[in-house]
């Protein structure tokens, strides 16, 4: 009897249980869904964080590789100067040249240059990558896998600017020159007439070494009242062209040619009464000057605005339109196979206005040359995608000694 009793009492507790088991499992079920949702988020969240770990990761190796690229783009540079510079065949610097994105040298030795392709950024011989990692030096599967990501993944080219292709804005603002570069330039440059005075005066108070002022000039009293923030006048020469900008009346339009100009180059422009258009200039003081030189023009590189700065016989803008006319050879472009370079400042009498002076033409050697010895180097590279540009400035005493006077990242 008890255990009929007792089996009773079993099916009732499992005919009890079992009447509560759907909810009871519903719960269980909702309990072990949360659970799985959760490893999935924190899987998914692991997965997420080790992709942005190996892009990091990636990143920071394309870093380091698109620094050693570019530091290596510019010792190139520095080798493929030194050998121009060797060159006795070519006892110049010119446009036509490779270095400075020519066709290279028609009457040279130097079988360096007869492919040399500094502006194409893909991999091929005469390139910039061609050159740092040339087909022929495979010699391991590792280096065969480096060849392959090179080739697929990296890209570097190179600008090449000597700075003897403007005028140099120490020497214009030194009293051997005189007003005439400055007045001139900005006289070119489509200055209201009535403002060049004190624009001129500006600068030689900024650059000369006291503090008296000039008729038309300012000093550090006037700096120094400026709102937010006063200044003194440098007293002395200009290290960054950027100077310019804190010289009274130079606005950033006058700098950058535009007001677009100075947009696009980070600075803002001159604010403008409501109604009022922004000036446009012809040229830019960026385009014509620069503090970094030997203090020459040289004749075979600089544009026609550049070289007429310098004392010349005759019309300046005629002078200079006939040495680029000479020097440019039959199809007249700077740049091309058939230029015909000046040798030395002497072969200017080949120039209508120099030939009916020799007084002139012995005194041109004061002003310009054939050879420069300042260049700004800019290397633009990209690694799996990244891109940063490097520049360089460097100054070449001989073809055996070539200095980097400094480095900075543009972007």
């Amino acid at each position: 009897m008890r255990g009929l009793q007792g089996k009773s009492n079993q099916e009732a507790g499992a005919k009890k249980l079992s009447s509560g088991s759907p909810r009871e499992r519903g719960i269980a079920l909702l309990v072990v869904l949360i659970f799985m949702i959760v490893l999935v988020v924190m899987a998914a969240a692991f997965a997420i964080n080790m992709e942005v770990e190996a892009k990091l990761a990636r990143k920071a190796d394309s870093g380091t590789e698109l620094e050693w690229v570019c530091r290596s783009a510019v010792e190139l540079s520095k080798y493929i100067l030194s050998q121009q510079a060797a060159n006795t065949q070519e006892p110049y610097d010119s446009l036509s040249q490779s270095w400075a994105g020519g066709p290279g040298s028609t009457n040279g030795f130097n079988l360096f240059f007869d492919s040399l392709n500094l502006t194409n950024s893909t991999w091929a011989p005469g390139t910039v990558l061609g050159l740092m990692f040339p087909e022929d030096s495979v010699v391991t599967a590792e280096q065969q896998a480096k060849l392959e990501d090179v080739r697929e993944n990296w890209r570097c080219s190179v600008q090449i600017v000597d700075m003897e292709r403007r005028f140099n804005i120490n020497r214009a603002a030194g009293k051997e020159m005189g007003r005439t570069p400055l007045q001139r330039a900005f006289d070119m440059m489509g200055v209201d007439i009535s403002l060049t005075p004190y624009l001129v005066d500006a600068i030689f108070d900024w650059c000369d070494k006291d503090d008296n002022i000039g008729v038309n000039g300012v000093e550090s009293e006037y700096y120094e009242n400026l709102l937010p923030v006063g200044y003194r006048a440098k007293n002395g020469p200009i290290d960054d062209l950027r100077e310019l900008l804190l010289i009274k009346d130079i606005t950033p339009e006058m700098y950058w040619g535009s007001a677009e100009n100075s947009l696009a180059a980070g600075t803002a422009p001159t604010p403008l009464e409501e109604g009022a258009e922004s000036l446009n200039y012809n040229y830019a003081l960026v385009d014509l000057f620069t503090p970094l030189s030997a203090g020459y023009i040289n004749i075979n590189t600089a544009p026609a605005e550049v070289l007429q700065l310098a004392p010349m016989p005759g019309d300046p803008a005629v002078t200079a339109d006939e040495i680029i006319r000479v020097r440019s050879g039959l199809d007249g472009i700077d740049g091309t196979y058939d230029d015909e370079p000046f040798d030395n400042v002497r072969q200017l009498q080949q120039v209508q206005a120099y030939a009916a002076s020799p007084t002139w033409l012995a005194d041109a050697g004061r002003y310009f040359s054939v050879r420069s010895s300042t260049f700004e180097v800019k290397v633009t590279a990209s690694v799996r995608g990244q891109e940063r540009i490097f520049v360089a400035v460097l100054r070449r005493k001989s073809a055996t000694e070539i200095e980097i006077l400094y480095t900075y990242w543009e972007s």
